[in-house]
């Protein structure tokens, strides 16, 4: 009786080991909502094809999964689905059955699921919504259902998503909110005047006070020009509605000597290209005189020159006559 009792208490304390990530779900879902969404009831997921942790990961994911929904409250039960139906005396999760346990909770719409297992092995994730009428739950009707094909656990979430799709309809998209711009200043140390760049647009001007400028969030490469100056270069993070200031000192350009070649200043003339070219030339040129001179002299023939000493004779000395 002492092993049968111990064995009791080992299964119960299973029980609530399971179900305690179920619990926190629980408390920290809604119980009401000042705006007056619509509520719904996830219900945890059955199934003796499947563990009891099994069933805690499945619901989890499928409790994700409504939340994801904005325009409705998401919430989850606080017991077996089994004790939920005893409450009222349910011999099966029928549509009416289903409503009552909705109305108990106030929701709109009760979403229940079960794991089958089939002949081949392949685990049936069968999902169903109801739409209660808290008024005739006997009226209540079943919105949607879907069923499919479990993989693995780890499939869970997706498998959750698509099946309140069917169900439900499309996730409602977040509403596109304003985004601030951020603001840049730029300013110079000592002052003057320098256009400032972001990704290669030109900003604008530095003045005294600098520049200040307007950006939508993101990453820029700024840089800052100054003529005789080094550039100024930094990537920048611009955040929402935040301002990004800088300091910037630039640095004047070192002015740089014209290098002159080693050696080139020390070369000799004869190992010049067009020296002895020139000489060449000139030696030509020379030659070239001599013999045009020395070849007129060659022709010219000897003349005969006379003369007289009396002056009285002189008009009787010849003349050299060339020939």
């Amino acid at each position: 009786m002492a092993l049968l009792n111990r064995h009791v208490i080992a299964m119960i304390c299973r029980k609530l080991f399971a179900t305690l990530p179920l619990i926190a779900l629980v408390l920290t879902s809604i119980d009401a909502d000042a705006k007056g969404r619509p509520r719904v009831l996830v219900l945890r997921t059955e199934g003796t094809a499947i563990s009891d942790k099994t069933r805690v990961k499945l619901t989890k994911q499928l409790l994700r999964a409504a939340r994801r929904y904005k325009r409705y409250v998401s919430i989850a039960s606080r017991q077996d689905l089994v004790e939920e139906m005893f409450a009222f005396e349910c011999t099966e999760p029928g549509v009416e059955c289903l409503a009552k346990i909705g109305k108990k909770y106030r929701a709109n719409r009760v979403v229940y699921s079960e794991v089958v297992r089939t002949r081949a092995g392949v685990l049936n994730w069968s999902m169903r919504v109801v739409i209660v009428d808290p008024k005739k739950p006997s009226a209540s009707r079943v919105a949607q259902s879907t069923q499919q094909v479990l993989a693995s656990v780890n499939a869970a979430k997706e498998a959750a998503r698509k099946g309140l799709v069917v169900m439900i309809g499309p996730v409602d998209l977040p509403h596109e909110q304003a985004v601030r711009p951020g603001s840049l200043i730029i300013r110079l140390v000592g002052g003057g005047v320098a256009l400032v760049y972001a990704n290669r647009q030109l900003l604008g001007r530095t003045s005294v006070s600098g520049l200040r400028k307007k950006l939508a969030p993101g990453r820029y490469k700024v840089r800052v020009v100054r003529a005789g100056f080094q550039e100024w270069s930094l990537v920048l993070d611009i955040k929402s509605g935040a301002i990004t200031s800088e300091m910037v000192e630039l640095m004047p350009t070192a002015k740089v000597a014209k290098s002159v070649k080693p050696g080139a200043a020390a070369k000799p003339v004869l190992s010049r290209w067009w020296f002895w070219p020139a000489v060449a030339g000139g030696v030509a040129v020379v030659g070239a005189v001599i013999w045009a001179v020395t070849r007129s002299d060659d022709d010219q023939s000897n003349g005969v020159v006379g003369f007289s000493i009396d002056s009285a004779d002189a008009h009787k000395d010849p003349i050299f006559v060339a020939p």
